[in-house]
């Protein structure tokens, strides 16, 4: 759910373009870009961290949407054994282990892990969403500037 973003250049209440990230004024053309929030990943991906099944599939189908580049899943048919997401100075490692899921986050700097931690899932899952969020933020970011250039403000 988005919320009312009002214009900085003429007062008036934007509208949500087709990414819900980039608002435009319907009266003098501004656009603006608003941030996502770790919050609203969580809530897009509806994950059940109680049920590990559920929880590893679920996962995987939302990682393999938004960030395929990203993420390494090994699976056998719909049953999920591991994921990895890697964002370049973070890594996220959760493998199935018996009917639990044991969740690490990595810690990278040129492709060597400085510090490996084991996390309870809910931890773990919070590092994510927040990184995923960075990540999306960042790039959209960088997509919209370059998308700007060649294009002179009215």
């Amino acid at each position: 759910m988005s919320s009312a973003v009002q214009c900085n250049n003429c007062g008036a209440m934007m509208t949500p373009q087709w990414d819900g990230r980039v608002y435009q004024c319907p009266f003098c053309k501004t656009q603006t870009q608003v941030a996502i929030g770790a919050d609203q990943i969580a809530a897009g991906m509806a994950i059940d961290l109680a049920n590990v099944d559920a929880f590893l599939a679920k996962l995987a189908g939302a990682l393999q949407q938004g960030f395929a580049e990203r993420a390494r899943i090994r699976a056998e048919g719909a049953y999920v054994l591991a994921i990895e997401i890697d964002l370049d100075h973070d890594r996220f490692i959760v493998e199935r282990e018996g009917q639990a899921a044991v969740a690490r986050h990595k810690k990278m700097v040129r492709g060597i892990a400085l510090r490996t931690k084991t996390l309870a899932l809910d931890v773990w899952f919070s590092q994510l969403t927040t990184a995923l969020a960075t990540h999306a933020n960042s790039n959209a970011r960088a997509a919209w500037v370059l998308g700007q250039l060649g294009h002179p403000q009215r």
